[in-house]
């Protein structure tokens, strides 16, 4: 009785503000070994101080093999936040004892504990895990390419085991339960191995649309130009969101789909050629040339995007294009040239953004002004000067020379 409660006075001595006397106190502790002080230690996850119940948790991991056994048993718990804590500390040992348990634990009444479960056998990444997670798909809530605890679980899991994964995942995303198919697609994407790939271009055709979004989100991230044909063919896919992940995709390609991308912007749908300049923006420096093509698209949207990631990009060589584009009926088009004209820099636009000043619309006037003090050009200080005298202008006196 008393060496538990030289325990309890330990555990209670943690909540003393003395930063000395708490780290003598967690030295202690890290020091026991017999079981008993290590079962009032696993009780203390209970405690009401989140801070107590955090230090008690790195104590167990430092105590290491000789609390695996009670942890084990502590995963039974009646109580949520200890059951919770041994879980956490279980996986972070990373002791091959505790997988079983954990497996079982797999069924655990509460959430957060059933997830702590999954991130403690993804830490352990043993393969006896990997099934029994993968069932576990049916159970979450989960959107692929969202963040948060609820798609984290068991993919995140599999994720971490890494390569044993790869193979039963590959088989998952042809599981007649669409649940597994589509956080089988996401996990592949978070292992990024290539032998996946071929898996996940069959799925692009799967007949679920979130299977679909996730592989292609998946084939972005392991990034393979192999993918690159089959992705361009999905830019028609039916589903408006599958199109959009796929432009993402190709531009985290980057150049090895730059050529199928070039030949998909003559494609008749105005909707199509809109997503392909967004992976061409992606894309970045190498996409130049079709962005600046894009400038004279027949679609407005398009002619807006082109502008903005010419900006983006920041290549003097798209000058010349973008000074044209100062003057198109589009006033949207207009502004975001002088917008890029500014991130771009080049002195070689002065002139243009001057007569900009006295577009009709304001907007343009305020983004050729800014552009200007960008610039950083004298030319620029008259100009700037006689336009904010106009009743009619946006433009303000610039408060110093260049």
């Amino acid at each position: 009785m008393k060496k538990k409660k030289d325990v309890k006075d330990l555990i209670n001595a943690l909540k003393h503000k003395g930063e000395h006397l708490q780290q003598r106190t967690i030295d202690i502790l890290r020091e026991i070994k017999d079981p008993r002080k290590i079962d009032s230690l696993i009780q203390a996850l209970k405690d009401e101080y989140f801070s107590i119940k955090k230090k008690v948790a790195e104590i167990l991991v430092k105590i290491g093999q000789p609390a695996v056994e009670p942890l084990i048993q502590a995963l039974k718990d009646k109580n949520r936040d200890v059951r919770l804590g041994a879980a956490e500390a279980l996986g972070e040992i990373g002791d091959s004892r505790a997988v079983d348990p954990l497996i079982q634990a797999l069924k655990d009444e509460d959430e957060q504990v059933r997830l702590g479960v999954k991130f403690a056998l993804g830490e352990i990444g043993d393969s006896r895990a990997i099934e029994p997670l993968i069932q576990t798909f049916k159970d979450e809530e989960f959107e692929a390419g969202e963040e948060g605890e609820a798609l984290a679980g068991a993919a995140w899991a599999l994720a971490d085991i890494g390569e044993p994964a790869i193979e039963p995942l590959i088989k998952a995303l042809r599981d007649e339960d669409v649940y597994i198919r589509r956080r089988a697609a996401w996990a592949l994407g978070e292992i990024g191995d290539p032998r996946a790939v071929d898996a996940l271009i069959r799925a692009l055709k799967d007949e679920d649309n979130r299977v679909r979004g996730g592989a292609t989100w998946a084939l972005g991230e392991i990034k393979n130009a192999k993918a690159v044909y089959p992705l361009v063919k999905a830019l028609k896919d039916k589903d408006i969101n599958v199109p959009w992940g796929v432009a993402w995709a190709l531009g985290e390609i980057g150049e090895p789909a730059l050529d199928p991308l070039i030949q998909a912007l003559k494609n008749e749908d105005g909707n199509i050629r809109k997503i392909i300049v967004r992976a061409l923006e992606r894309i970045g420096k190498p996409a130049l040339d079709p962005l600046i093509q894009a400038l004279r698209d027949e679609d407005v949207y398009i002619r807006r995007r082109a502008a903005w990631a010419l900006g983006e990009i920041g290549d003097p060589r798209a000058v010349d294009a973008l000074i044209r584009a100062l003057k198109n009926e589009d006033n949207g088009v207009r502004w975001k040239a002088a917008w890029a004209l500014g991130e771009i820099g080049d002195n070689k636009a002065v002139d243009a953004l001057i007569q900009a000043l006295k577009d009709q619309d304001t907007n343009v006037q305020r983004r050729a002004e800014r552009a200007l003090i960008k610039i950083r050009d004298s030319r620029a200080v008259d100009a700037l000067i006689q336009a904010s005298k106009d009743e009619n202008s946006s433009v303000k006196k610039p408060q110093k020379q260049f």
